[in-house]
């Protein structure tokens, strides 16, 4: 609210130039693209680095496990940011609780490395209920989808 107060008083007719939706968009997207930014980072270092990953008993799929579970945590700051934006503003203690969970359980799941495969299963998982109740949050419905796929 500080910041939509804010920008209000930057434009010209004194109404805020974005909504709160947008807001909510475009902070979790900044937010995922920063966590993308830095965890890429950090691949391509161990990428440059000396010694080749996979020998030794490491996993050869380090690098395509590391760039998904990059695009799902950016696609997951995404949802998070629209559905704790709708917690914040209609104060829904609950949905700011499941956030922070789905956010540590995320967290935590990236532990289980290099078992690949029980990591990124559980969290495919997890992005897509985030999105759809994200989709649900924001005022989708599977009605409008439908007009939408058939170009009305």
């Amino acid at each position: 609210r500080k910041a939509d107060a804010g920008l209000a008083t930057l434009s010209r007719d004194g109404r805020s130039p974005i909504s709160l939706r947008q807001m909510a968009y475009v902070s979790g997207l900044s937010f995922g693209i920063s966590s993308g930014v830095f965890s890429i980072a950090n691949i391509l270092a161990d990428s440059a680095g000396p010694g080749t990953v996979g020998i030794h008993g490491d996993s050869p799929y380090y690098f395509i496990t590391s760039a998904f579970l990059t695009m799902a945590l950016v696609l997951l700051h995404t949802f998070w940011g629209v559905i704790f934006f709708d917690a914040c503003e209609r104060r829904r203690a609950g949905g700011l609780g499941l956030v922070v969970g789905g956010h540590l359980l995320a967290s935590g799941l990236t532990f289980l490395n290099p078992r690949y495969e029980a990591t990124l299963g559980p969290i495919f998982i997890l992005t897509l209920g985030t999105g759809l109740w994200a989709f649900r949050t924001a005022g989708g419905s599977f009605h409008n989808v439908l007009r939408c796929l058939s170009c009305q």
